[in-house]
């Protein structure tokens, strides 16, 4: 019995000294060490048990899908309300309030926050990190409008997205502080996400490492749920982008002619979906060589019959095209903008009693400066494109043919101004391709005088800048200038000596009003000036004038629903002065005839007097330039005269969403050589 229990115990302990053999030692020394008879009483090591290629808490894979569907749910409605909240500049009353009443373009907007968000998540195959990435770029877009919004009182655009490398010009007029929280907030955000990704995957993922590659990166489902996510976003976004159809949404109306309103009316969501749509100019039915021929032979011919006029050249020695930004005349504002302390532009109104001026109906409000340049510029009119002609189109094509272009013609050296960043707007790529051959920005410029605590060059340093090329050169010059001193914020140079109070100081922006017009007063004092100056000059010298918009800040007026009240808010002053005789086409009595058929009446207006140019928008006043001086001018200027007299008004805001008839053979003439210039084929020629 002894014995049996010791056999028992010595073939135990043999089997337990293979067992560790085999646990212990390489594959290769196994078969020496062990018995080699390969005794049938060894024990073989079980196999292990296969890893699951799950984590610790194993879920289903239709359970995490379903799980993080819900997650992005939830998000976006947060993510649709703190967007909305951003417009409303962090009011959240207000936000509250336009959810409740328009519940549907609410609703609507939350489909296309939870779109795009699943289109990045099923790409990424990260909810919690494309949700802090999403996050993230929804914060620094709203950030954008609201600063854009605040500075300049309008929405911020897609298209301005292409201006991303002007940021740095623009950051000198934000708060400090604002962006460095941005800044944090951003990266708070996205380090949070990452975070919360890697261990939500180390809970509830998968074990990949045994997955075969397209397994291991979840291919098949990635793609099925990211083309999922596309048309359930193509399919939401479609009416708007494509602007039809849209009748099931209650309560939408897409504005078209104001992005100003359309933001407000159906939210920043909408509103800038909407300008993400189709921006292109759509070909004019008849459009054809053959049909741009018949127009360039019969302008030619007018060109031709005119024999009254003289050149260029022998009329004048020096042309100047200045674009004063945000110049508008606080005379026309006494209605809800009434102040105290007199005459804020006396200069201004002294030169509309003595040279050929009027006001010029800008298609512009609180911004879109080289818009307005590129219509004064080019005589062609951005109402069919509503882009920006300077950064969208003209960047890209070879040349564009218009006043400097008219004027190195006619022996003129060309020099262009601007007291600011080169490169805003793409004015150093557009200004060669205008026929610019030189341009001096706020880094090369002489002069570079600032007003008290503003960031920006003044007007008198312009003037002092066009001065000093014109006295150094014996050639003729052309000189196109774009000043900067009245630009947003309004409140920049914090002028000690502020004279023109509102009377009714419960206007809201009370504050940047009255400064924008003491920003006024000595823009206007340099002005005369300037005017002073070019009277002592001996060449005999031409100057176009005129502000670009106005501020935006005219809320009382913009957003009136009284049509001349809006029409008020898109008025600034234009005139053309010359050191010799001049005298307007037009009297005064014609003048004031033809605006008060355009529903414009400036008749009763204190300081207002001698307007003797009918109102028109920008594209007009280049051509109403040559008139004054009765110098030859290119063939599109004949269509011009037709144009500028039947439909002298060519702007969105001014038609309200309508437009002017197609019958009118000038309109739809002169639209079919915009789209033939811009977009088209180009079979216009630029010596016509």
């Amino acid at each position: 019995m002894v014995k049996k229990q010791k056999h028992t115990v010595d073939q135990t302990k043999s089997a337990k000294t293979t067992t560790d053999i085999d646990q212990d030692t390489p594959a290769v020394g196994k078969e020496l060490l062990s018995n080699p008879k390969k005794d049938d009483n060894i024990i073989d090591k079980p196999s292990k048990k296969p890893k699951s290629n799950r984590g610790k808490y194993p879920m289903p894979a239709i359970l995490r899908v379903l799980c993080s569907l819900a997650f992005l749910i939830v998000v976006s409605i947060f993510i649709t309300w703190f967007i909305l909240w951003r417009q409303n500049m962090c009011d959240a009353d207000t936000t509250m309030e336009f959810i409740q009443e328009k519940s549907d373009i609410a609703a609507y907007s939350y489909l296309v926050i939870f779109g795009l968000l699943a289109i990045i998540s099923a790409i990424t195959w990260r909810p919690f990190f494309s949700t802090g990435l999403f996050f993230c770029i929804v914060s620094i877009l709203t950030f954008v409008h609201m600063q854009k919004f605040e500075l300049r009182g309008e929405p911020f655009l897609p298209e301005e997205i292409a201006l991303a490398e002007n940021a740095g010009d623009m950051i000198e007029f934000v708060d400090a502080t604002e962006i460095q929280q941005l800044i944090w907030g951003v990266i708070f955000v996205l380090i949070g996400s990452i975070l919360a990704e890697y261990c939500m995957r180390r809970v509830f993922g998968r074990n990949r490492k045994k997955l075969a590659w397209w397994d291991r990166f979840a291919i098949v489902p990635r793609i099925t749920f990211t083309m999922m996510a596309l048309a359930f976003f193509a399919g939401i976004a479609h009416p708007v982008l494509d602007r039809t159809d849209t009748e099931w949404i209650d309560g939408l109306d897409l504005i078209a002619w104001s992005q100003i309103e359309n933001y407000e009316f159906n939210g920043i969501i909408v509103g800038f979906l909407y300008n993400f749509g189709d921006t292109t100019v759509k070909q004019p039915e008849d459009y054809s060589a053959e049909r741009i021929a018949e127009i360039a032979d019969k302008y030619n011919k007018l060109k031709q019959a005119d024999t009254s006029r003289v050149s260029l050249g022998d009329e004048v020695d020096n042309i100047i095209v200045i674009l004063n930004e945000t110049f508008y005349d606080p005379a026309l504002l006494t209605k809800y903008y009434d102040h105290v302390g007199g005459d804020v532009t006396p200069n201004l109104h002294k030169i509309f009693q003595k040279y050929p001026s009027g006001y010029m109906y800008s298609p512009e409000y609180g911004g879109g400066t080289a818009n307005v340049e590129f219509e004064v510029q080019t005589g062609l009119s951005n109402y069919w494109a509503k882009t920006f002609p300077y950064v969208n189109t003209i960047s890209k094509m070879d040349k564009l043919f218009g006043v400097a272009s008219w004027s190195k013609q006619n022996g003129f050296d060309t020099t262009a101004i601007h007291s600011y960043g080169g490169s805003f707007y793409k004015r150093n790529i557009v200004y060669p391709k205008n026929g610019y051959n030189q341009f001096i920005d706020d880094k090369e410029m002489q002069f570079t005088e600032k007003d008290y605590s503003s960031n920006v060059i003044n007007d008198r340093s312009v003037y002092r800048e066009i001065i000093s090329l014109l006295k150094d050169s014996d050639k003729p010059q052309m000189i196109g200038a774009v000043t900067m001193q009245n630009h947003a914020p309004y409140w920049q140079a914090e002028y000690p000596d502020k004279q023109f109070w509102l009377k009714n100081d419960k206007v809201d922006n009370n504050w940047d009003i009255v400064s924008s017009f003491q920003s006024l007063y000595y823009s206007d004092k340099y002005l005369g000036e300037f005017i002073e100056e070019l009277d002592r000059l001996k060449e005999r010298t031409v100057v176009l004038w005129f502000g670009d918009h106005a501020m935006g800040q005219l809320s009382l007026y913009a957003s009136s629903s009284n049509q001349d009240d809006k029409n008020i808010a898109h008025l600034t002053p234009y005139f053309v002065y010359a050191n010799f005789d001049i005298k307007s086409p037009y009297t005064e009595r014609e003048t004031a005839k033809f605006n008060t058929a355009q529903g414009l009446d400036f008749g009763n207006i204190r300081y207002v007097k001698g307007v003797d140019l009918p109102t028109t928008t920008p594209n007009c006043i280049q051509n109403t330039m040559y008139n004054v001086l009765g110098v030859e001018k290119p063939t599109l200027y004949y269509l011009l005269d037709e144009v500028c007299s039947t439909t002298p008004i060519l702007s969105n805001a001014y038609y309200g969403g309508k437009s002017p008839s197609d019958s009118i053979t000038p309109y739809h003439e002169y639209e079919l050589l915009n789209y033939d210039i811009l977009y088209g084929q180009h079979y216009w020629k630029e010596e016509n």
